[in-house]
């Protein structure tokens, strides 16, 4: 069948071979054009062709098309028809079907002598001549087909029982037993339980079993002899005029090592008789877990259920004359029962079962259920006679059948029990009004709280009268009337003295907070603004509001609901919509104070925070050698020119800026990318020029948390190659890097201004691209310039004293750009008073370094006072420079990273699944917290 189907030509190149005939020939490449042997995708291809064929070519004969999709097992087809003509056209129009795709039928085989007659000789079975009297046999799906007697048989040739028998041996002959539809399930269940015992027993494939293993495989294996003695009629008793009359009966049950299933088919014949035969059965060994039996019962239903749905798709009997026995009332109990009910286990089973065959489930003794045979088993000698197998109960041959499911079927085996935790809160001053007020509380909106008023309205018209009252939708008029039912409700729990003097004739009290509205109770009992609006053309509500406390849950839910339906309004935008139908004592104050809470009003005005100005690192304010202490950071990127001359291409470089921490001098150098390779060569030129640098702070970037890690490495490396005792002294030679909180540009303030003054001289001296040399050299002259500014301002009165304090006086001596000073070098001058000399100008410098610049470090500029910190758990929004704030982030506060003066201005926070960390200048404050 596979060599008679072609594949495409594009996908024949997935079927190519490697061969050549001889040896000495060249290799050729070969394309199979045809479904090939051995090949995943072969078996489906072959039936899915099958099915196309029928599909194309059988629009003609529906019911041989019908055949060909139904009763195909691969290339053999077992199908039949009631009478022998209908049999002869279904054969000669499933052959035209074929032959029509390329396939030719073959091997035909029929109980009926005249239909074999009109098959070609050429087309007949080797086992079939015309001239028989049906008499041989024909295997079929690895049975026997006795044509003659119209029954199938098994077939089992067993070898010599071997000297040692092992779990290799045991396994191979058990395979040889080919049950498909279950028959003989009893029988085979002893070979499942030794197959389960011998992995329980964890044997190797050639280790001899033990003695009990051993002789019970032996006494099954025996039995197997009376195999041949077992005959199954093929033909059901169904044919298409007799449908109506089939009925399918399924029985399942469990035992403590297996549970097992099995069908019958119930058919009246043209006698008024009926009559039962097995059609299926199907066992399954227990777990090795233990499982209770009410358990391996449900398990049995299932089995059985599945079966059912089988039969019942391969016959076209439908469901209705499908019923289901069990002599289990538990398992009934859970089968007519609300499955949410169970526990999980059962549930899940519950609703498999319902699903495949409804709930057509009856209960049956015991003693007449043929599943408990198959549940625990028995030998063949035993089952060939055993008629309450191969027939099944013998009410099934009776004209009535007694169906019922049991007198008392209930159980709370298997009952899901939920814990439910409850708070109870006793009140010992409990009235009716407060009772009003704490129920207001529980709802979100005012919506919600319509809704719900509806729905008890609902219900209790429900309870009244006996009509149906749709609960699925609401009326304007609906909601309206639940609002003023809560406010009726919200008006005499606050103003129930107002609304007893309006009832009595009096006026409100001169002591009243209603005195200035004149109130009045309206036709439903509303208590509303008289006002002075009589004569105005508006609508009522908006004449005579209704009055409503400021301290009401109510009224918050008002306000609520008419910030939101003038999308988010300020004050007066919001107050205007709620007097437009309530008059809310204080309304001011209520709605300010829900504009603050709303969160998405406090993310649009939401503000950072801004510790007090920490104290400056040591390393600002002690006197070191220039370099020892540096900031580095990057700026750009610039455009460079590749080189000059028409039409070259440019490139982007970048600057990267060293900043001595205590002098503020200034080291620049040009790269040509921001990776970590080329600012370790940077890092490298800047040590080479500046000497050793012992500190570095920097912010988080990739290239610096990058270049920290190679000189870590760097640094562990070279330590093998140093003697032990060398190791201590130099262990502080390394250089040590700190990074910053991410996002927090103020922590490197000293290196951020240092940008700026770059940017500051760039923008007005570059007029055109530069190559990298010449920018390499406007960045010297920039350099030259930073380290000559006052570290000081200059006193303008101050006249003689114009020999300022700068970063380059601790470089080479005196500012860089300077006006060269006359050539001293030919003056006799003793040497050590010259050292002495030099000696005295430094620490002149680091005197005025001290007296000038370090004591203006004093005062803050900014950030004056400590502010309250954040709690650990707090939420918090966290604040993105390239984001509108109505999408950043909220974060929780999980840890604090105080500084040396105890104050904390680095939080670690929980965002989006992840850990980060930021200052506390990145963080905003939300009123849910409060």
């Amino acid at each position: 069948m596979y060599r008679q189907i072609l594949v495409t030509k594009q996908d024949a190149d997935y079927q190519r071979i490697l061969w050549r005939i001889d040896p000495n020939l060249k290799v050729k490449d070969y394309r199979l054009l045809r479904v090939t042997f051995g090949t995943a995708s072969a078996p489906f291809l072959a039936v899915r062709t099958l099915q196309q064929v029928a599909e194309d070519e059988g629009k003609d004969f529906p019911e041989a098309a019908r055949m060909i999709k139904e009763d195909f097992w691969m290339d053999d087809l077992l199908s039949g028809n009631d009478t022998v003509s209908e049999a002869m056209e279904s054969a000669r129009n499933v052959s035209d079907i074929l032959n029509r795709g390329g396939f030719k039928l073959q091997k035909w085989s029929s109980n009926s002598i005249e239909f074999m007659k009109n098959i070609s000789p050429t087309e007949r079975s080797t086992l079939i001549n015309v001239d028989m009297n049906l008499g041989g046999t024909v295997r079929t799906l690895g049975l026997s087909w006795n044509i003659g007697d119209d029954v199938l048989q098994y077939n089992l040739n067993l070898p010599e029982v071997p000297l040692t028998i092992t779990k290799r041996s045991i396994l191979a002959e058990i395979q040889r037993l080919f049950d498909p539809l279950g028959w003989i399930a009893p029988a085979l269940l002893p070979g499942k339980l030794i197959i389960q015992r011998l992995w329980l027993k964890r044997l190797t494939w050639d280790e001899e079993v033990d003695s009990e293993t051993k002789r019970d495989w032996l006494e099954m294996r025996n039995n197997l002899n009376y195999l041949k003695e077992i005959k199954i009629p093929r033909w059901l008793l169904i044919t298409s005029g007799v449908i109506e009359d089939v009925s399918i009966h399924g029985f399942c049950d469990a035992s403590t090592i297996a549970y097992g299933a099995v069908a019958y088919l119930r058919v009246k014949t043209y006698n008024n008789e009926y009559k039962s035969m097995l059609i299926a059965a199907r066992t399954r060994v227990a777990p090795v877990k233990p499982v209770s039996l009410p358990r391996l019962e449900l398990c049995g239903a299932v089995l059985l259920s599945k079966l059912l749905k089988h039969i019942s798709r391969a016959t076209r009997i439908p469901r209705k004359q499908i019923f289901a026995w069990t002599d289990s009332t538990i398992v009934l109990s859970w089968l007519t029962g609300d499955p949410t009910r169970w526990q999980t286990f059962v549930r899940n089973r519950v609703v498999t079962v319902l699903d495949n065959i409804g709930n057509a489930w009856y209960h049956v003794q015991s003693q007449d259920n043929p599943a408990d045979i198959a549940s625990r088993g028995m030998l063949l000698s035993d089952l060939k006679e055993f008629s309450l197998w191969w027939n099944g109960p013998k009410w099934l041959t009776h004209e009535e059948i007694l169906m019922s499911r049991g007198d008392n079927i209930s159980t709370d085996l298997e009952l899901r029990r939920t814990i439910i935790n409850t708070n109870i809160k006793i009140d010992n001053n409990h009235n009716e009004g407060n009772y009003i007020h704490n129920q207001f509380e529980n709802f979100n909106n005012l919506m919600e709280l319509q809704r719900t008023i509806v729905y008890c309205k609902k219900f209790l018209n429900f309870k009244r009268s006996s009509d149906n009252i749709s609960t699925k939708c609401f009326s304007p008029l609906e909601l309206t009337e639940a609002l003023e039912t809560c406010v009726r409700l919200a008006q005499h729990n606050d103003f129930e003295h107002e609304i007893h003097d309006l009832l009595q004739g009096t006026g409100v009290s001169n002591r009243s907070v209603l005195k200035n509205l004149n109130p009045y109770l309206d036709k439903k009992g509303l208590l509303r603004v008289g006002g002075r609006l009589r004569n105005a053309e508006m609508e009522n509500d908006a004449k005579y509001p209704m009055i409503i406390s400021h301290k009401n849950p109510i009224a918050t839910l008002i306000v609520s609901d008419a910030h939101l339906k003038t999308l988010h309004g300020g004050l007066q935008l919001t107050m205007n919509f709620v007097r437009s139908r309530f008059w809310i004592i204080r309304v001011k104050s209520l709605i300010s104070a829900t504009i603050h809470k709303c969160l998405i009003c406090a993310k649009q005005k939401a503000k950072v925070r801004h510790q007090l100005m920490g104290d400056l690192p040591a390393a600002r304010v002690t006197p070191t050698r220039p370099f020892l202490h540096s900031g580095v950071d990057f700026a750009g990127p610039l455009q460079i020119l590749v080189s000059r001359g028409r039409g070259m291409k440019c490139t982007k470089g970048y600057i990267c800026i060293f900043i001595c921490m205590s002098t503020k001098a200034i080291h620049l150098e040009l790269v040509g990318d921001l990776s970590t390779e080329s600012f370790l060569g940077c890092f490298r030129r800047f040590v080479a020029r500046r000497g050793r640098c012992s500190h570095i702070w920097s912010d988080q970037g990739t290239n610096f948390v990058g270049a920290s890690k190679e000189l870590a490495k760097m640094w562990q490396e070279a330590k093998l190659s140093i003697p032990e005792d060398l190791i201590n002294i130099l262990a502080e030679d390394g250089t040590h890097w700190h990074f910053n909180p991410p996002y927090s540009p103020n922590f490197g303030g000293l290196w951020e201004a240092g940008v700026k003054s770059i940017k500051y001289h760039l923008r007005r001296i570059l007029d055109r691209t530069l190559t990298f040399e010449e920018m390499s050299t406007t960045l010297c002259q920039i350099e030259a310039c930073l380290n000559s500014r006052p570290l000081c301002p200059i006193d303008h009165n101050d006249i003689d004293n114009l020999n300022v304090l700068t970063p380059g006086h601790f470089l080479i001596g005196e500012a860089p750009i300077n006006i060269p000073e006359p050539d001293l070098s030919q003056v006799n001058v003793n040497r050590l008073s010259r050292w002495q000399h030099t000696q005295r100008i430094l620490q002149n410098f680091w005197h005025k370094w001290k007296t000038e610049y370090l004591t203006r470090l004093q005062q803050r500029p900014k950030w004056l006072t400590i502010k309250e910190e954040f709690k650990i758990g707090e939420v918090v929004l966290i604040k993105e420079d390239h984001l509108p704030p109505g999408k950043w982030a909220l974060g929780r506060i999980v840890d604090k990273y105080p500084g040396s003066d105890n104050i904390c201005r680095v939080y670690s926070l929980k965002c989006c699944g992840k850990l980060i960390k930021r200052s506390i200048s990145r963080l905003c404050k939300l009123p849910i917290n409060e």
